[in-house]
This record gives C-alpha cells, sequence and structure tokens, in this order.
C-alpha cells in the first residue's frame, strides 16, 4: 500500500518519518500526527502558573477571530511557538484546532480597500489559500502581524 500525498504533506509538515504508517488505519494515522503535534507544543495539564509564566518558547499569545468553515467569525486563542502558529478553541489549550508552520506561510498582511485600512483584519496566505483574521484591536492586529512576519524571515 503506497503512502496518500496528504500523509507525505504531515510528515514533511511535522519534520518526521511515521513508522508502518502504511498498516494503520487512517484514525490511528491522525492520531500519532495529532500527539506529534501536541508534543512539539507541549501541553499545559500539569504545569503550574509560575512555570508557565517562564515559558521562553511562546512568542505571542492571544486571541484572534478567524473564518471557520461555515463562514462564521469564530474567536480562538492563539499561540505562536518557535516555528508553529497554533490555534485552540479556548485559552486552556486543552482542544488543539489547527497548527501551521510558520514557513509555510507566504505572506501576511493587513487588509485594506482602495481607500481605507480595515484597522483590525489581516490576511494570511499559505500556498494558494487566503485566511482571514481579525484582531481584538488595531494594535493586536498589527502586532501580530509584524511578530509573524519578523518569524517568517528568520533563518530556520
Amino acid at each position: 500500500v503506497q503512502p496518500t500525498k496528504a500523509s507525505q504533506r504531515y510528515d514533511r509538515l511535522l519534520g518526521s518519518r511515521v513508522k508502518g504508517r502504511e498498516r494503520r488505519g487512517q484514525m490511528e494515522f491522525a492520531s500519532l500526527v495529532l500527539e506529534r503535534v501536541l508534543s512539539l507544543l507541549g501541553s499545559r495539564r500539569g504545569v503550574s502558573e509560575e512555570e508557565e509564566e517562564k515559558d521562553e518558547y511562546v512568542t505571542k499569545c492571544g486571541h484572534l477571530w478567524r473564518v471557520d468553515s461555515s463562514g462564521k467569525w469564530v474567536r480562538r486563542w492563539f499561540e505562536l511557538r518557535e516555528d508553529v502558529l497554533a490555534s485552540y478553541k479556548s485559552e486552556d489549550r486543552t482542544k488543539l484546532k489547527n497548527a501551521i508552520k510558520v514557513s509555510k506561510i507566504n505572506k501576511i498582511e493587513l487588509c485594506q480597500t482602495e481607500d481605507e485600512v480595515l484597522p483590525s483584519d489581516f490576511i494570511m496566505t499559505c500556498g494558494a489559500s487566503n485566511y482571514p483574521f481579525r484582531g481584538e484591536t488595531p494594535e493586536d492586529a498589527a502586532a501580530w502581524v509584524n511578530t509573524i512576519q519578523s518569524r517568517m524571515r528568520r533563518p530556520q
């Protein structure tokens, strides 16, 4: 059985090979991928508030609004850790919603129309797809864009 293109992309994204994936079912493979992402991101379970404050790997974290698959704006907790931008359902980080390596982001910029800047909105481009985001404030949106842009320029 040949690995699917999607599983090959996961391997490249996560930087590891999952042994024997041909014999595992899709659900087990997805579980392994999630486990790998969580190990890269860490977990808050069993971490005291003092240890959490000392977490030197988190570059930026906070709430952002994004458009979900139904086209509605939803509020999510985002964290930028080293080369991974992760979104969670809430600040307690118990449910990972999505994660992407910053190196996979082609462009990120504040949105603007012909005659005005939309102060809290920005677009992230990954491959041929554009993903809209909205900060809590215009300053927050600009800070996210600047932080991710600086991380994109950082050598890997």
